[in-house]
């Protein structure tokens, strides 16, 4: 069962990586001063990324529309990884780093997925930059101390 998890979780991430093409548009939510990356409050944490176009599609709506999700689904991954990432760094000796990592995932993943667009510019091919994200009560203190609320 762990096995078909851990694969079911990479091919999630393969997927979503070659969804958004793994490319960076930089810098291209500029000249506003608000944070982008990183914690804004104790409650609220930032990302931003990127989507490319489903390939084929000629609509500039749908053009849109598909890197949009494309940059939300790579914000959400983004997000799980950095707290992964904390979670498992305050976790020290934990027995098997892949399945507590898909358990720190599940805990997550609900307030990822709540989270919202704060801004969302594209280039002239389409190609979508969002800055995503979540909000909850204590969000920093169980990501970064461990505390499960």
């Amino acid at each position: 069962m762990k096995k078909v998890v851990t694969l079911a979780l990479i091919l999630a991430v393969g997927i979503a990586f070659t969804a958004c093409g793994g490319q960076s548009m930089g810098g291209q939510v500029k000249g506003d001063t608000f944070v982008t990356e990183g914690w804004v409050t104790p409650d609220i944490f930032r990302v931003t990324s990127v989507g490319v176009p489903k390939p084929g599609l000629t609509n500039k709506i749908q053009r849109q529309g598909t890197a949009k999700e494309a940059a939300l689904i790579m914000a959400e991954k983004r997000i799980i990884e950095k707290f992964v990432g904390a979670r498992l760094e305050g976790a020290a000796g934990a027995a098997d780093y892949a399945s507590t990592g898909i358990a720190v995932a599940k805990e997550f993943s609900g307030v990822v997925k709540g989270g919202t667009i704060v801004k969302a510019t594209y280039d002239k091919d389409d190609n979508c930059e969002i800055v995503y994200q979540i909000e909850r009560k204590g969000l920093r203190s169980s990501v970064e101390g461990g505390a499960t609320k």
